[in-house]
């Protein structure tokens, strides 16, 4: 047993010499697309080798126990049978792609054609799964890759010319080149444009290890047309033009890896259905020009916000993913509901957690929950809120969405009706973006302490983990966490800017049930005592947790105002008055932290209030100057448009977490626009919506089931235990984190596993890419310098959550805020987005391995 293992780890060192013609050459499933005449990427897929190898090995291993194994035991038996798999080919298949690859191709035409440079790159697209001794799919703690290889033509291909392709390990493969096949050149908003839109399309490419692919000297100048996808015909031409080169960062990283030229079509507005044609290159897939456009992209954001519900079923006629009711009570919990105080800070700081000598101290939340149970809980049978993120917890922050949704509505009453969004509660006669908004916070007014007081986040003792079910099949305990005075007040601003909203959709009854909470909720918080310490018992630690003693002056600017609108009181805009000097510290100090849509009532209601005006006044100078830099950002900084920071500013690389998504930073531009009137920020958040939709270096969707190219696998619970080949629609994942997350170059782009020889594993050191680098951090720094910065969504599922996760508020939340807030006017959703069912089979999507 133990030769057998010590085997594979020899067999993965020597792995990237020459293999000798006795080792057998492993076969992929291979697929073929035309980057123009003279370029063809290649796409191979290894999975059922991988998967074969796996079931061997893993006879073998339990074999080799002599028992049943259970638990850790059976667990590392699944995982490391799987990473032994993966190194018995992956290291052959990566040598024998990338080093200088024998490639052959033949043509049926009489001209000779051959291969004059290749390209090679592999990607990490999920977890590997792998089927266990009980025959039940299951996520492994190793990386599914695909491998490609872009092959550049000594002549261009004539339409209509068909070739064999003969792969190193002698798979043939034969394509046809045809100039109206859709070719991934083209670079599109892949659900359409606003008649009155700036239109661009971008084309460009990236070939791995060969770099840009050559654009800008052959097409530069070249005409395109825009042609009517029913009639065939042209209806209009245009040039194109070169966009600025590629910037690199201080290590040398590209940032789009291509040279780009865009397609400017903006003067067309006629809506129809297109596609555009580049004579001699190739055209790209069709897309709408219409008012529907950006209703389809608010459904399906929409929709991400409805499958996140927690408390109820999901199913039809609603979706046709189907999830039962879940998490329908929780009990009520003592922890605190600032996730803030939970980190280490100055020890002077008047909150937070202390050890018995002041000292600031880090705490885990989860701990707090699970060692200071209350004596006697009181049980809330209050389901709703969104589930966090691939978790089921309900945060503090999702109250956010309910502001931003109530916002969008106060701004713009015309773009949303009933029956919009295809959700339970269509019919009766509330918007349906105020339902959803409704459906965050109506749970916690359902909770709400008899003396006002609110908690706002709902949690459990540990995070559920793959492989445990549904949520409806969580069998964790979930806590209302305590109220504060500020989680009431921050409650109580959220409450009433809803049941302003509701109150100007003819929702009189329920804007009074949030006045009202709203109304005790501030009573609780301005009238309760600052609290003595709490002691908690943490591990063998007892510790001291304090109340700010200070109320946040925001929130008492936003639910003071919010609470005088609504009931006429001066005493709530006195309160609001006071707290603006303070309210004003806090956004020059924090408000980049804020929604953009944070205090726009100010904007929308009357007052008369020297300091409030001067406070509204500081805010939109603030909004707007922001949204400039923002449109400078889009229009100067890279090839194609997105607003984000130059390659050479101190920020540029914040964007982990979502940040850097053009929606999530279109909030600003909507919110200039609303300010001000002018179309140029509209304009932006437009754009910013391009980008997002798949005119971007990737050309793919950011957000599920929205395009034609869009993510397909990602971390998400639900998507795994459902039995639905195609995860849920309507999921942002975060993407891009500017670094190379390390679980990408341990499992995908290397193989770096540690030893474990209790278990018979003698660990592996393998860098799989090209050059002299085979340490783990080598080959972390070879991949930053070849993977374009705007490419680096490394997917490994669970074990890249900066990359793969999601949460409603931070991506899925504002994006349906922006095209919210951009449609024109109410549209009820088309049969065919209802009607949309899952994929049988999520390896024919084409965002299950989209080029690289």
């Amino acid at each position: 047993m133990v030769r057998l293992i010590l085997f594979f780890s020899c067999f993965v060192l020597l792995a990237s010499s020459a293999f000798s013609a006795a080792s057998p050459l492993f076969q992929g499933r291979w697929t073929c697309v035309a980057l123009g005449p003279r370029c063809l990427a290649l796409t191979g897929d290894y999975s059922e080798i991988q998967e074969q190898l796996f079931k061997k090995r893993f006879i073998e291993r339990r074999k080799a126990a002599r028992r049943r194994l259970t638990g850790w035991a059976a667990d590392y038996c699944f995982n490391v049978s799987g990473t032994e798999a993966i190194a018995q080919y992956r290291p052959q298949v990566t040598a024998m792609l990338r080093d200088d690859p024998r490639i052959g191709i033949s043509s049926a035409a009489s001209a000779p054609v051959a291969v004059t440079r290749t390209g090679y790159w592999m990607s990490p697209i999920g977890q590997a799964r792998f089927t266990d001794e009980n025959g039940v799919v299951r996520l492994s703690r190793n990386a599914d890759v695909a491998h490609y290889l872009f092959l550049l033509l000594s002549r261009p291909l004539t339409d209509g010319e068909q070739v064999t392709i003969t792969l190193p390990a002698g798979e043939k493969l034969a394509y046809t080149f045809k100039f109206d096949r859709p070719t991934p050149l083209f670079k599109i908003n892949q659900l359409g444009y606003l008649p009155e839109a700036r239109k661009y399309a971008y084309i460009g490419a990236w070939l791995g290890t060969a770099g840009a692919l050559p654009l800008h000297g052959p097409l530069d100048g070249k005409p395109f047309h825009l042609i009517d996808a029913a009639g065939g015909k042209a209806v209009f031409s245009g040039t194109l033009k070169s966009r600025m080169a590629d910037p690199v960062n201080a290590a040398g990283s590209p940032f789009t890896g291509e040279e780009v030229l865009e397609l400017d079509f903006s003067q067309y507005s006629t809506p129809g259905v297109y596609c555009l044609d580049i004579p001699g290159t190739g055209r790209s897939d069709t897309f709408r020009i219409g008012g529907d456009t950006m209703a389809e992209a608010f459904y399906i954001h929409a929709r991400g916000l409805y499958h996140q519900r927690c408390g109820i079923a999901k199913g039809e006629p609603f979706t046709h993913w189907i999830q039962d009711a879940c998490h329908l009570e929780c009990l009520q919990g003592n922890f605190p509901p600032d996730a803030g105080h939970y980190g280490k800070g100055p020890d002077s700081r008047p909150f937070g957690f202390a050890d018995s000598s002041g000292k600031s101290v880090r705490v885990n939340h989860f701990d707090v929950i699970r060692q200071d149970p209350p004596l006697v809980a009181r049980r809330f049978h209050a389901p709703g809120g969104w589930h966090d993120a691939a978790d089921w917890d309900r945060r503090p922050q999702h109250m956010s969405i309910t502001g931003d949704l109530a916002a969008v509505y106060l701004l713009k009453p015309e773009n949303f009706c009933d029956g919009q969004l295809n959700l339970p509660e269509s019919g009766n006669g509330i918007p349906d973006i105020l339902d959803e908004a409704m459906w965050g916070l109506e749970h916690l007014r359902l909770k709400q302490q008899s003396n006002g007081g609110v908690g706002t986040w709902v949690e459990t003792t540990r995070h559920p983990r793959p492989g445990e079910g549904m949520a409806s099949a969580d069998k964790l305990v979930y806590y209302l966490s305590c109220a504060t005075r500020n989680s009431s007040l921050e409650y109580a601003a959220w409450a009433s800017v809803l049941a302003l909203a509701m109150r100007k959709a003819g929702a009189a009854k329920i804007a009074d049930r949030f006045r009202v909470s709203a109304v005790n909720a501030w009573r609780y918080a301005l009238e309760s005592p600052v609290p003595r310490p709490r002691v908690f018992h943490v591990g063998r630690r007892s510790l001291f947790y304090r109340e700010e003693p200070e109320l946040a002056p925001e929130f008492l600017v936003k639910a003071g105002f919010d609470l005088f609108q609504l009931t006429g009181d001066r005493k709530y805009l006195e309160k609001a008055e006071e707290a603006a000097p303070a309210a004003l510290n806090s956004m020059n100090k924090n408000g980049w932290r804020w929604s953009p849509l944070f205090w726009m009532e100010l904007e929308l209601f009357p007052f008369d209030s020297p300091g409030l005006e001067k406070l509204r006044v500081a805010r939109r100078k603030r909004l707007v100057r922001a949204a400039d830099v923002l449109l400078r950002q889009q229009e100067e900084n890279y090839p194609v448009r997105v607003p984000w920071y130059a390659p050479g500013d101190g920020w540029v690389h914040t964007m982990s977490w979502g940040t850097s998504h053009p929606l999530v930073r279109a909030r600003t531009l909507i919110a200039a626009h609303a300010l001000t009137g002018d179309k140029a920020y509209r304009e932006g958040a437009l754009l910013a919506n391009d980008f997002h939709n798949g005119a971007n270096p990737c050309g793919m969707s950011m957000t599920s089931g929205l395009g034609r190219v869009y993510p397909v696998r990602f971390l998400d619970l639900n998507s795994y235990a459902d039995g639905i080949a195609e995860f849920v629609p309507g999921i942002t994942p975060f993407r891009n984190t500017y670094g190379i997350p390390r679980a990408a170059v341990k499992l995908a782009y290397g193989l770096y596993y540690r030893k474990r020889p209790d278990q018979g594993f003698f660990g592996l050191s393998l860098s799989l890419l090209p050059g002299p680098g085979r340490t783990e951090k080598g080959c972390a720094d070879g991949v930053a310098r070849m993977l374009p910065i705007w490419r680096r969504w490394c997917n490994v599922e669970a074990e890249t959550v900066a990359a793969s996760e999601y949460s409603v508020w931070e991506t899925i939340g504002p994006a349906a805020a922006v095209t919210g807030y951009l449609l024109n006017g109410a549209r009820k959703p088309d049969r065919r987005w209802i009607e949309r069912r899952p994929a049988a089979d999520i390896r024919r999507l084409p965002g299950y391995a989209p080029l690289p």
